[in-house]
């Protein structure tokens, strides 16, 4: 059976974008966390509580094409 409505935002850890050449971990440099978002952007949060949507090298927004997903 197929879900209905929005796909939701994920926290993972890691994503691979979808030029394929960049992959955004949670800890790298200032990076305190990664959201793989419903409609396939990323957030990232830095260590000041900063929450910035990524954009790729041409200034657009970057997709993401697989993740690694949180485990607790």
């Amino acid at each position: 059976m197929a879900r209905k409505g929005k796909k939701r935002d994920v926290q993972v850890w890691g994503v691979v974008l979808a030029d394929g050449t960049t992959e955004i971990n949670a800890g790298d440099g200032d990076i305190v966390s990664v959201f793989a978002n419903g409609d396939n952007t990323v957030t990232t949060t830095d260590n000041k509580a900063n929450k910035t949507i990524l954009l790729n090298a041409d200034g657009e927004t970057a997709e993401w094409t697989s993740y690694l997903p949180r485990f607790n």
